[in-house]
């Protein structure tokens, strides 16, 4: 693994350690502090999150909200785009339980792109964008996964 997939590896971590804490909050340690316009896309939302008077807020909510939150990430890659900025895509599972819905947990993978920035402290994300797989394939793959066993042996 090369020092920059070792150094995102590390990001990502903290990434999964602050969503599975419940302290959606504590991200904005994890963004370039000089990053003065961040934009931030969740797969949930409809509109896109542009600026900290938005993220937060939004981060806030989530922290109100959650009962259980869990993230892991897998298949990372990432390149440099220039000296100090390179591209991050990994996919993430996250599993959830929301107040007023906890007899229903909830699971999804998605996946993600940011853009990070190294800094003094280290890479810090100055740009996020999450995806869930589309109509099609989701409907897909469960359509595939309700296949009775038997079935498939046949």
């Amino acid at each position: 693994m090369s020092d920059l997939q070792n150094e995102l590896q590390d990001l990502l971590r903290r990434f999964e350690d602050i969503w599975s804490r419940l302290k959606p909050t504590q991200l904005r340690e994890l963004w370039d502090p000089n990053e003065s316009d961040p934009y931030y896309i969740a797969e949930e939302i409809a509109e896109p999150m542009y600026g900290w008077e938005t993220i937060e807020p939004y981060w806030a909510q989530s922290e109100e909200i959650l009962v259980r939150f869990s993230i892991r990430t897998f298949d990372m890659r990432c390149k440099r785009v220039a000296q100090d900025l390179a591209v991050l895509n990994f996919t993430m599972h996250w599993n959830g339980v929301v107040k007023g819905m906890e007899h229903a947990p909830m699971g999804l993978d998605v996946r993600v792109s940011a853009l990070v920035r190294k800094g003094a402290e280290g890479w810090r994300f100055c740009h996020y964008v999450e995806s869930p797989l589309g109509a099609f394939p989701y409907l897909q793959a469960s359509y595939q996964a309700n296949v009775d066993a038997d079935f498939l042996k046949k």
